[in-house]
């Protein structure tokens, strides 16, 4: 590897365990949320579908998990208060995954912290930097995809 690549490599794979380190202090700082970084992307991924909920499948796509995988974290969420089923009202075969008022809570809990990140994180940056940082990212995430197989 070159310079260049040495050093990228480094900084990527740094800058990817500190946003877990950092999200997983902020939820022990709470001192409210017994929740994994998993179980509130779960809990996200949920409250990002419309009011009606979203289907297991909807959910384990969004988190490019397994349905079986999915099943299992919301049966846990839904015992703990977090999750609840309701079946479709169009489908009665099919079942809708919702957030309770907790549920809600958590979630908005993590959402504040992203915005409050993000905000914070652009408070620094001059427009030329921000422009260049997201485009940075932007190619780094379509990178990520096109190995992963998926769409752009």
């Amino acid at each position: 590897m070159d310079a260049f690549s040495t050093a990228l490599n480094e900084v990527l794979v740094d800058t990817y365990h500190n946003i877990l380190r950092v999200e997983e202090k902020a939820l022990k700082k709470s001192g409210r949320i017994h929740l994994s970084i998993k179980e509130m992307h779960l809990l996200e991924a949920v409250g990002k579908g419309d009011e009606q909920g979203r289907t297991v499948s909807e959910i384990a796509d969004a988190m490019n998990i397994t349905r079986p995988t999915a099943t299992v974290a919301i049966n846990k969420l839904e015992k703990r208060g977090y999750l609840e089923k309701q079946p479709d009202d169009e489908d009665g075969r099919t079942v809708r995954i919702t957030l309770t008022r907790s549920g809600k809570r958590i979630d908005h809990f993590h959402r504040l912290y992203h915005y409050n990140m993000v905000t914070k994180i652009s408070e620094s940056l001059t427009d030329e930097e921000k422009a260049s940082l997201f485009q940075g990212i932007q190619k780094l995430n379509e990178f990520l995809k096109e190995s992963l197989g998926e769409k752009k």
